[in-house]
């Protein structure tokens, strides 16, 4: 049983720390400069209506925060119109990264992207949930767009399942959740900062479920029962600055209920801090909706002529 504990610690951590450092940073955030000019060479689909149930578009002087005339709202449309339709048709990011698809043979049927205005400027952000792809290629991509300069900028790549909050804030699953948190899945918090433009990560949420570890009495043993006072088994582990590069258990070695070397929270202590950084505030309803043509072409942006190769064989 504590072999196999503890090798399921080791995948979770070898997989973690390779996600976390190729996610965190700087590094993960690009530009690119998005012409919204429809190029010649571009055939236009055939025009088709919203679905019905599509609630009409505000107004530019109706919307909430900055100021937003129509041509700087036309032009964030057609930006991110070419976006989806490169991702859909194509399966490439702005920044030429390849997206993971079933097949190159046709659309990718499936992913779900939404328009929302998640940091209160009154300017929309496009969501880009990737999620039609095995576990290591799933994408949750944030985009904003800066006018005039008809600049896009990536301001989150994360995974997929991520939860919005009204003041810029949200928290993104981990892809996997093989350590110890059992009943609680890690997350990872993050804000939008008006000077850098992106999201910037916060910190980070782990756990210790006791039933996880029952039946090791070495483990058992180093569960802090002091921390968690309500008795529910489940003490949770909040990690700051460069805490990926740490290991999971103590620096000194010893498991004495301190993982990633700090010291563990009970439920309604990691509830008030992470009210104060959501300011209390529900989660945003997000409206997604599927890559589809009908869904792109709503935005303005032409679809594009694309041959596909033909099946091998």
């Amino acid at each position: 049983m504590k072999h196999f504990i503890w090798m399921l610690c080791g995948i979770f951590i070898s997989g973690l720390l390779l996600g976390t450092l190729s996610g965190c940073g700087a590094d993960q955030f690009s530009t690119a400069v998005i012409t919204t000019a429809r190029h010649p060479a571009v055939q236009s689909a055939p025009a088709q209506e919203a679905p019905p149930e599509d609630p009409p578009a505000l107004e530019a002087d109706s919307r909430p925060g900055a100021s937003i005339t129509a041509e700087e709202d036309e032009a964030r449309m057609l930006a991110y119109g070419k976006v989806l339709w490169d991702m859909y048709l194509l399966g490439l990011r702005p920044d030429g990264e390849k997206l993971e698809r079933a097949s190159d043979l046709g659309p990718a049927e499936g992913n779900r992207f939404a328009l929302a205005d998640l940091n209160g400027d009154g300017a929309e952000e496009l969501i880009v949930c990737w999620d039609q792809a095995c576990m290591a290629g799933m994408q949750g991509l944030v985009y904003t767009y800066d006018y005039p300069e008809e600049e896009l900028r990536l301001a989150l790549s994360e995974f997929p399942s991520m939860t919005f909050y009204g003041n810029g804030t949200l928290t993104a699953d981990w892809s996997h959740n093989q350590g110890w948190a059992g009943r609680f899945w890690p997350y990872t918090l993050y804000r939008y900062s008006e000077d850098s433009g992106v999201y910037e990560e916060i910190a980070a949420v782990d756990a210790w479920d006791l039933s996880c570890t029952e039946g090791d009495e070495v483990l058992t043993g180093a569960f802090l029962q002091e921390a968690d006072a309500d008795g529910d088994g489940l003490v949770y582990y909040i990690l700051t600055g460069e805490w990926y590069q740490n290991d999971r258990t103590p620096s000194d070695g010893r498991l004495d209920g301190r993982l990633w070397d700090t010291d563990p929270v009970d439920g309604p202590a990691l509830e008030e801090w992470l009210n104060s950084y959501t300011g209390g505030a529900e989660p945003l309803k997000i409206p997604y909706r599927h890559m589809e043509d009908i869904a792109i072409s709503a935005l303005g942006y032409p679809k594009p002529d694309i041959t596909y190769p033909e099946p091998v064989g």
